[in-house]
């Protein structure tokens, strides 16, 4: 199916290697909004001390041009 699909996730270091760029500027960009690839969480929201950033392959293939049918 093509729903657990669009909940596939990818990690933010296996983002970065396909966008060409490290992990840290991928976070950056999707903390200020820039790109969407999927959610970030900020401390607050999840209790923990850090961000949480969930990266949804669907999300990471649209950002890179990718098509349904690739």
């Amino acid at each position: 199916g093509g729903e657990r699909y669009m909940c596939e996730r990818v990690s933010v270091r296996a983002a970065a290697k396909e966008l060409g760029c490290s992990p840290q500027a991928v976070r950056e960009h999707m903390k200020k909004k820039l790109w969407d690839l999927g959610d970030v969480f900020s401390p607050k929201q999840t209790g923990k001390s850090v961000w949480e950033y969930h990266i949804y392959r669907k999300k990471l293939d649209r950002h890179l041009g990718k098509t349904e049918s690739e």
